[in-house]
């Protein structure tokens, strides 16, 4: 009844042993499938998975492992987090019911201890961060409420306090105790000085925080608080991360990629075109996220005002057609990527039909390229949702050549094309299209 997560690591001089074996105390979890992930270096890939037995055991093959944070992962469950180092020679894990006070029973590991005693320090340093930001910038709600904020910073404080002197009396040497020490807020400063010291632990140049939540919140952080009232600064605060770990390769790269993170989430276009033009250039391969940097380099590369890409896909019926003839006979084209198999495609479809429907007669035209591999599941959604429109598809999923000229990392994903076959917008989402529409054929 104990999950022991064990891995080998191989040096000139010593080996690392480590049996990887355990078990779930929910039986609706028996039978499933249970991957291996590292949180901050995978790129969405498992790096190992498993079967669950009848008895809820499970072993994986996987021994070998770099020092940081990995995550075990069910279908429709919390993910357990863990922390690996090799230094250790077993960590020990129950996987308890959701309904128990304490999920996780930690039975070997000094890591996994330290974690799961503090695992909750992340948020409180973001709390604190978040505190002092407001309290250094109070808006009309901070100021009728200043001491309820002092008080709460105040005690965040203190439990921060009392946590690191814990983790420091019971588990100095651990990798957990280095992260969050490392991590903790400077606090009892003035904005300035917190900007000034921010970096100052050099802990942001290390590789070996790349495994850690260390590199992903300090980032975060600064982005989010050291950017000036209302992000007016942002563009210092980016400077400053990439100028303090331009040094080091492998972590100006992960930070390059968390900064477009950011600013793709907040919706910075012109932030993220800064990023680009001052640090990127052509070197897209600085971003390691490889879905966003499909999209950072497809913005890029087809900007508004730049010729649509023309290549030949086959139609329902088998016929390929080029995609400069079809934009050529239309005012305005909305090229839409989707698939039967996207819910959040068929929930857009309705809309995008209504759309077509009081645009048509202006000069629209909407030509859906799907990126199904089914044929009879393309014909059917076509069928069933009796799409009027121009359908098409080469049936190759996500290896269809139009996903990688148009750079299409989701779906939907939207284009305007007028009929000299140049791209007049970009929408992001049926809102979008209906406003770019009323302004390009009113």
């Amino acid at each position: 009844m104990r999950f022991l997560i064990t891995f080998l690591i191989m040096s000139s001089t010593i080996t690392y042993s480590q049996h990887i074996y355990g078990q779930f105390m929910n039986v609706e979890v028996f039978r499933s499938k249970a991957y291996l992930y590292n949180m901050f270096q995978n790129d969405g890939k498992p790096i190992d998975e498993t079967i669950i037995d009848s008895n809820g055991k499970f072993s994986f093959k996987k021994t070998d492992y770099t020092l940081g944070f990995y995550r075990i992962q069910l279908k429709g469950e919390e993910p357990i987090i863990i922390v690996l180092n090799p230094t250790e020679t077993d960590v020990e894990i129950q996987v308890n019911n959701q309904n128990d006070d304490k999920p996780i029973t930690v039975l070997q590991s000094l890591e996994n201890i330290a974690f799961h005693r503090h695992k909750m320090l992340m948020n409180i340093y973001n709390r604190i961060e978040y505190l002092q930001f407001q309290l250094s910038f109070p808006n009309d709600e901070v100021l009728q409420k200043i001491n309820e904020y002092e008080n709460e910073l105040k005690k965040f404080i203190y439990y921060s306090t009392v946590s690191l002197k814990d983790l420091q009396t019971n588990f100095s040497q651990t990798f957990t105790f280095d992260v969050l020490a490392k991590t903790m807020p400077i606090i009892n400063s003035s904005y300035e000085d917190r900007i000034e010291r921010f970096f100052d632990n050099k802990a942001i140049l290390d590789s070996k925080y790349l495994h850690s939540p260390l590199m992903f919140n300090k980032i975060s952080m600064y982005l989010n608080y050291y950017s000036g009232e209302n992000s007016i600064d942002m563009h210092i605060a980016i400077d400053d991360i990439l100028m303090a770990t331009y040094d080091n390769y492998d972590v100006y790269g992960y930070c390059i990629t968390q900064i477009l993170s950011f600013l793709n989430r907040q919706g910075f276009e012109e932030r993220i075109e800064y990023v680009v033009s001052e640090y990127i250039g052509d070197e897209f391969d600085l971003i390691t996220n490889r879905t966003l940097r499909k999209q950072i380099e497809g913005r890029q590369k087809l900007k508004v005002g730049t010729i649509a890409p023309d290549i030949q896909i086959p139609d329902i019926n088998r016929d390929k057609v080029g995609l400069h003839d079809l934009f050529k006979k239309n005012k305005l084209n909305l090229v839409m990527f989707w698939s039967s198999t996207c819910p959040h495609c068929m929930e857009t479809i309705p809309e995008i039909k209504t759309i077509y429907e009081s645009y048509r007669s202006a000069g629209l035209e909407v030509i859906a390229v799907s990126i199904d591999k089914k044929k009879d599941e393309w014909q059917q959604a076509i069928d069933q949702e009796n799409l009027e429109w121009i359908n098409i598809s080469s049936l190759k999923g996500w290896d269809s050549e139009s996903t990688d000229v148009y750079y299409v990392s989701y779906t939907p994903t939207f284009y305007l094309v007028d009929n000299q076959t140049t791209i007049v917008g970009r929408p992001d989402g049926k809102e979008d299209v209906i406003r770019m529409l009323n302004n390009l054929l009113r």
